[in-house]
């Protein structure tokens, strides 16, 4: 939040949520994401926030509400490189 600013972590945050719930495509993403902020890097920690999020569902016992955040990681690794 202190990186990118409250008002750009709540967009970016609800944004990837949203994407990653709707299962977009990594390409489409990216370009969404360089409209708000100057690199779709500067918003890999927030792609972690959503991934462990979901993984504490997980241990819950709840049904996660994002696409197969296992293989989330993989991809996340290599989009933000």
């Amino acid at each position: 939040m202190q990186k990118l600013g409250a008002q750009v972590f709540e967009e970016v945050y609800d944004y990837l949520k949203r994407a990653r719930h709707q299962n977009a495509s990594e390409t489409e993403i990216r370009e969404c994401l360089e409209k708000v902020v100057p690199r779709a890097s500067d918003c890999f920690e927030v792609d972690q926030l959503l991934y462990f999020e979901e993984q504490l569902l997980i241990t819950m016992g709840k049904e996660p509400t994002l696409q197969d955040p296992h293989q989330r990681t993989v991809e996340n690794k290599q989009k933000f490189k």
